[in-house]
């Protein structure tokens, strides 16, 4: 099935670039360009495309605002933000709020086809379960019997697929991605601070196991695991681009710019590391999750 791509951006020269990318490398069909923010809602809303390239920063309505209103009027598509905007905490918020990748301005063509391979990859991954499950379903619904998959379930395949699940650090990563979804739950549109989590979590372990672990001690934790990860995913595409999991994961759990970082320190260890976000980290195995409930 051909992706549907929907492309809103205030510089005609980023939207012909974008549209003719996807046209000539058969990743799918625009059914839509914008300029502006301003009927935005209601136009994703109308076409229902399957991936939004949308900008950052737009006139009358940001991308971020577009986002949270189409999300609240049920929109399920795949959002990929594409701004030269560096600052980290509206990236930050733009990942809460649901998109799957950043790219950065000056767009990278190479970067841009990997990333929209990726997600549509990831759509395809989805419709394919989403099959299977329906096949399952009519089955189990004849028997009366109906089975759900836990968000721990989902939580601990990706930790296979990542090959974290060993690391002294995953179970603080399952703690923490588990407090934020509780957390979502109860305030879906409401900001949060990732210490606030490790906080919580240090005073637990405190209590149940009389530790000293502090807060600090979490991160540090959390981060290294996230790193291994990381390590993990470039290896794979260092051996196979095209390896599903390296696909799949590169660009939904971390920056995918990162990722050829450490492709690249594997080749040099002269290179710097690559680096992680352990916001973009969690966030992505957060939709993953809800992705899951909603089939």
């Amino acid at each position: 099935m051909s992706n549907t791509f929907f492309i809103i951006d205030d510089d005609i020269n980023i939207r012909k670039m974008l549209s003719n990318l996807i046209s000539k490398n058969d990743l799918g069909r625009v059914v839509a360009e914008l300029n502006s923010g301003e009927h935005a809602v209601e136009e994703i809303l109308f076409y229902n495309p399957d991936i939004v390239l949308i900008d950052l920063l737009l006139p009358f309505k940001d991308g971020v605002q577009i986002i949270e209103a189409v999300k609240k009027e049920g929109f399920h598509g795949k959002f990929i933000m594409i701004s030269q905007v560096e600052d980290q905490h509206m990236i930050a918020r733009a990942y809460e709020n649901g998109i799957v990748f950043f790219i950065s301005k000056p767009i990278n063509m190479i970067e841009a086809i990997n990333v929209i391979q990726g997600v549509c990859h990831n759509i395809e991954l989805e419709r394919s379960v989403q099959l299977i499950k329906s096949a399952v379903l009519g089955i189990a619904r004849e028997g009366q019997v109906q089975n759900k998959v836990s968000a721990n379930d989902t939580i601990t395949h990706i930790f296979t697929d990542i090959g974290i699940v060993g690391e002294s650090g995953s179970n603080d990563l399952m703690k923490l991605i588990n407090k934020i979804l509780d957390f979502k739950k109860q305030s879906p549109f409401s900001p949060y601070q990732l210490q606030d989590f490790y906080h919580q979590i240090a005073v637990e372990e405190k209590r149940l196991e009389n530790s000293r672990t502090n807060t600090k001690t979490i991160e540090q934790r959390i981060r290294r695991t996230i790193l291994k990860a990381l390590e993990n995913i470039a290896a794979l595409g260092h051996d196979d681009y095209y390896n599903s999991k390296f696909v799949e994961y590169s660009t939904s759990l971390f920056d995918f710019k990162q990722v050829k970082q450490e492709m690249r320190y594997m080749e040099n260890g002269l290179e710097e590391r690559g680096k992680i976000n352990i916001r973009k980290f969690v966030e992505g195995i957060i939709n993953r999750v809800n992705n899951q409930k909603k089939d």
